[in-house]
């Protein structure tokens, strides 16, 4: 009992202090001033009017903040991820558009103000960074896995459907015999 209870306040005490540390990371991210990126700037279901900020040619499908944040760390630009914001455009979207919330604060440069020294050579802007994550996301392992899940889900459903479809025919057929 007593090494149970131990184990939950150590666990306890680690999410709190991972809590203090993402807090404290993301004051710092406020004050230099890192660049933020929603999904909609990436998506290419979005039009420019709902946020889409790089051509469709180098956009991909509905991307999330976590998928946007693997790109980020792949290219060793430290980020955050701030899970509760949501695109000002997005409010004027339909419920069912507005499945991916999030957005991910990026560090492009060493020196935000000056914008001089880029920390990754291969990305030395905004839009630089837009394009390769648009471009790449739909290579990612994470992506994979999530598009097998819907699909089973999907299909998980659909076979409900046909089975409740199915109880309900053969409710009425013996309604009908009953009532000659």
């Amino acid at each position: 009992c007593c090494r149970e209870h131990s184990a939950k306040a150590a666990r306890r005490r680690t999410r709190t202090m991972q809590r203090l540390e993402n807090k404290e990371l993301l004051e710092k991210a406020k004050d230099e001033k890192w660049c933020m990126f929603y999904p909609n700037y990436v998506n290419g279901g979005r039009t420019i009017a709902q946020g889409r900020k790089i051509p469709t040619k180098h956009c991909c499908k509905d991307p999330t903040t976590l998928e946007l944040a693997h790109i980020a760390s792949a290219l060793k630009l430290p980020c955050i991820i701030e899970r509760y914001k949501l695109h000002p455009r997005s409010f004027k979207l339909k419920p069912r558009q507005m499945m991916f919330p999030g957005r991910i604060r990026v560090k492009l440069w060493d020196d935000p103000e000056t914008k001089k020294k880029p920390i990754n050579e291969k990305i030395p802007d905004r839009k630089a960074f837009m394009i390769f994550a648009g471009e790449n996301i739909p290579k990612l392992k994470i992506r994979h896995q999530r598009e097998q899940q819907a699909l089973a889900h999907a299909q998980a459903q659909k076979a409900a459907i046909e089975k409740q479809q199915q109880k309900k025919n053969k409710k009425s057929k013996k309604k009908k015999k009953g009532r000659r």
